[in-house]
């Protein structure tokens, strides 16, 4: 790139931004601010997994317009029993349209598909992404559900994610999840590979756990709890059903893991739990991340030729519906396609 003043100043300035939330002294700041030694650290012990059940979804859109998008989406489980997998399904492909309108029509079909009543708040349509991702939020609690239901006693439930809904109609499907699972003996835990969770106005958690464990000495696998109150903030409060915990289950784990379980568990069953995830955390691909896990997002995930097989065949239906190439060009080519052969 030519040499450009400003543009190496705006350069310089976001990384020294950047630096300002992740001191040299992250672990000390972090370990005498939030008052944790390495007492609060605890190990890992490699135990029989036991059954355990992970759930996850994937979404994309399709095509975009101006007044609209399409987006897919679908939801997967995988369950195992001491590292043998016993079954693993898929939903089939779901379609739903993001128009202009201000609640999303699909939304409320969806929703009493999965649970049998209509959702008590509408999806509004303003934030695109954040509506897929709720779309598939939907498919996702309602295999939960059935997890729950199926699984036997004694067994863990893994999702995907935080113990946390990111819209209201979610959130009494959540309690009833967790209530189910409470009633029937099986554990349940939301395992987030990345989160926003910040303490110190803004320095990140988990860089912040890692780098004192390290200062500390503390060898992986372990966990720690962590207390919501040394928190800059949580996401959604109102709808937060998890207490949470950082844990890296490997030595050789690329990142510590966030870990919400439901509220009031005690602290053996905690330490059950943290052994099992250890446990099913020793595969060589992704070393640290629970394997069940690991299993459904393969399952789950929409690649790329998939994608594009389901995007040519719907393209067709639109041509055969009587639409033109030229209006689907209006209504749906992207310019940038073309700039970008020039």
């Amino acid at each position: 790139m030519v040499h450009d003043p400003e543009y190496e100043r705006a350069a310089a300035v976001t990384a020294g931004r950047i630096r300002e939330t992740i001191p040299e002294n992250l672990a000390e700041q972090f370990g005498n601010s939030c008052g944790i030694s390495s007492r609060d650290f605890r190990t890992c012990n490699l135990v029989s997994c036991g059954e355990i059940g992970a759930v996850d979804g994937s979404n994309t859109l399709l095509l975009e317009s101006g007044s609209l998008a399409i987006v897919l989406f679908r939801a997967a489980q995988s369950s195992y029993l001491n590292l043998e997998r016993t079954r693993r399904s898929l939903t089939p492909m779901q379609f739903a349209i993001i128009g202009h309108g201000q609640e999303n029509e699909d939304f409320p079909l969806l929703y009493e598909e999965c649970f049998g009543l209509p959702p008590g708040t509408p999806l509004g349509n303003d934030d695109r992404a954040r509506t897929a991702g709720i779309l598939r939020d939907t498919l996702e609690y309602w295999v939960m559900g059935q997890m729950a239901e199926s699984l036997e006693p004694g067994g863990l439930l893994l999702r995907d994610g935080p113990l946390r809904v990111s819209h209201a109609s979610h959130d009494a499907v959540l309690t009833g999840i967790e209530r189910t699972c409470k009633a029937r003996g099986i554990d349940l835990a939301g395992i987030s590979k990345q989160t926003s969770a910040t303490w110190g106005d803004g320095h990140p958690l988990l860089p912040s756990v890692q780098s004192l464990a390290e200062q500390l000495g503390i060898q992986a696998p372990w966990w720690i709890p962590i207390d919501p109150a040394i928190l800059d903030h949580a996401q959604f409060r109102q709808w937060q059903h998890g207490q949470p915990y950082v844990a890296r289950f490997h030595s050789r784990a690329k990142s510590p893991l966030k870990i919400e379980l439901m509220h009031d568990v005690r602290e053996t069953k905690v330490e059950t739990i943290m052994n099992r995830l250890a446990s099913c955390s020793g595969d060589g691909r992704i070393p640290g991340y629970p394997f069940p896990l690991f299993d459904a997002h393969r399952t789950v995930v929409l690649g790329e030729d998939s994608v594009e097989q389901v995007r040519s065949d719907l393209m067709q239906r639109i041509a055969a519906s009587g639409i033109n190439r030229q209006t689907f060009e209006i209504l749906f080519g992207d310019y940038h396609d073309e700039f970008a052969r020039y």
